[in-house]
């Protein structure tokens, strides 16, 4: 009985310390966390450590607060699950929690933690319009980018009237979503040597939102001296055509607008008050509210720029940029615009200008008119959907992107792409035959499928080979930048031994990815796009769209 109960003991023993030597151990600066092994695309183990706590939960007297460090925990936490989403009114995958308490980031390595040699760190920002999605698993697996050397880091951040409702007087800070965003790249920068990531060789990345953000965080200088990250991946969005913002001076007024759908008593102006009032409300209501408030720029700190103005003057960190955008971004607008909308644009064309460019009605007038001679080709948009979807892409993502590149492109390395590949993988094939003619067909996020595992494209061999081929180039790609800060240092033949050169002013050269690979120059309608508003516009120079 005694010999059964010591090699009984001595197999407890055994099995802890192998699972203390096989690196899902790891001490961070508030405690020890256990994560688990995973397998990546090639069949290689990968570390993947999920909802470790990098803030304290925004709730109680947290929520509508900057936020804190977590506070510290006894033994070993469990980091092997992946469920928690910020608040929000849906959710694509059923087995996902919605839940305040969801500031967390997720870490993936392939080489073992407590390594010596640092790998570089892709620190990905997820989209949602900031009112959905998360970083979990199911939205953005690693396992086909495991296989290339750098570490993987996504998190969570407040969405919504949680993130992006405020108050102009700091009460309720402005912006919350974009601060927890820069809580978590810190959070990284003194936590991923942990992991085997390297602290000094960080690359934002961003899809949509996400691209947004990082072209918040882009924006600015350095404060002091303290450089976060040291390149960046934007994906279809960008700060400079000033969409999901709201106005600084409106900022109150919408908050309060807020604090008076969840309790219609409430009906003071005092915004210490209105903090009280959100601070007891039903989560549920809130997020219902029908409020989903937006970006605003304060009036100091890291979030203070007017993204068109910040790039004319010169304003942005000076680090190393892939920038682009999907060959007809927002072609699914197809569905659900009305021929009577069509008519209205052709009868008051001034609509075509973007809300926010500054410009006198006189002149805002004749600017619509000039855009819709240059979308219409001098006829109209009634009966004419693919010229609408064109004209709507480009104001949401090709003008305002074209002008980052063309302004920024001066001073460090700008490799500016369209993705345009149409395969059966990302969704554009289905696509084809819904769209009108006169338009592209690969639509927003679609270039998404190409990079991430989000369960309908876990098993490659349901696709056409090509397909998986542009997967493997588009991942080797934005690997190679996240290493080498350039996409293609060295001809390969997976890559048709192409070399991607970095954009120019004068000419905007950029990439077209497809079934080849081409640079070409002046993407759609943006030299004439650029000629209208840059004569049409005023100061203050707030958008570029």
């Amino acid at each position: 009985m005694k010999f059964l109960l010591v090699i009984s003991l001595l197999c407890v023993v055994l099995t802890a310390q192998a699972s203390d030597d096989d690196g899902t151990l790891v001490q961070t600066e508030r405690g020890m966390i256990r994560g688990h092994i995973l397998k990546s695309e090639n069949g290689n183990n990968y570390y993947a450590f999920q909802e470790i706590p990098y803030a304290a939960p925004p709730v109680g007297e947290n929520r509508y607060q900057n936020p804190k460090p977590p506070n510290a925990w006894p033994g070993i936490l469990d980091t092997t699950k992946n469920t928690k989403v910020c608040y929000q009114t849906v959710v694509k995958y059923s087995n996902l929690e919605i839940s305040e308490d969801c500031l967390y980031v997720n870490v993936y390595t392939p080489q073992k933690p407590g390594s010596d040699d640092l790998l570089p760190v892709l620190l990905w920002i997820h989209g949602g319009a900031f009112q959905n999605e998360s970083s979990t698993y199911e939205y953005y697996g690693p396992k086909y980018i495991m296989d290339h050397g750098v570490v993987v880091v996504t998190f969570n951040y407040r969405l919504g009237p949680f993130g992006f409702v405020g108050t102009q007087d700091g009460v309720i800070p402005l912006n919350l979503g974009l601060k927890d965003q820069r809580f978590a790249i810190e959070w990284v920068n003194r936590n991923i040597h942990l992991f085997g990531g390297n602290p000094e060789h960080v690359v934002l990345v961003g899809e949509s939102a996400g691209s947004m953000s990082v072209g918040y965080h882009l924006m600015g200088p350095w404060e002091e001296d303290k450089q976060l990250f040291h390149g960046v991946i934007m994906q279809s969005g960008t700060p400079v055509a000033g969409q999901l913002v709201q106005d600084l001076d409106a900022t109150t007024a919408t908050a309060l607008q807020l604090g008076r759908r969840v309790n219609p008593s409430f009906a003071s102006n005092d915004t210490k008050e209105l903090l009280q009032v959100l601070q007891k409300a039903d989560a549920k209501d809130i997020v219902y509210s029908g409020i989903p408030g937006g970006v605003a720029t304060e009036d100091s700190g890291p979030f203070s720029y007017q993204g068109f103005q910040a790039f004319l003057d010169g304003n942005y960190k000076k680090v190393p940029v892939i920038i682009g955008f999907n060959s007809e971004e927002w072609g699914f607008i197809a569905f659900g615009t009305s021929e009577e909308t069509l008519k209205e644009l052709d009868q008051n064309p001034s609509n075509l200008v973007a809300t926010g460019l500054n410009t006198s009605p006189e002149n805002r007038s004749v600017a619509g008119e000039l855009l819709k001679e240059v979308y219409t080709h001098n006829t109209s948009f009634a009966g004419n959907m693919g010229y609408f979807v064109r004209y709507t892409s480009d104001r949401m993502f090709t003008t305002g992107t074209c002008k980052q590149v063309e302004l920024a492109s001066t001073s460090v390395p700008y490799y500016f792409y369209q993705f345009s590949y149409k395969g059966y993988l990302g969704g554009a094939m289905d696509m084809i035959p819904k769209l009108p003619p006169g338009c592209e067909i690969v639509v927003h996020a679609e270039d998404l499928h190409y990079m991430w595992d989000d369960g309908s494209n876990s098993d490659l061999s349901k696709f056409p080979e090509e397909d998986r081929l542009m997967l493997h180039q588009y991942v080797v790609m934005w690997t190679n930048f996240v290493k080498y800060l350039n996409p293609t240092p060295i001809e390969v033949p997976l890559l048709n031994n192409f070399i991607w050169l970095p954009s120019e002013p004068k000419t905007l050269r950029y990439m077209n990815i497809n079934t080849t690979f081409e640079m070409l120059e002046q993407p759609r309608q943006y030299p004439q796009v650029k000629q209208i508003l840059e004569e049409y516009m005023e100061p203050p120079y707030n958008v570029f769209g």
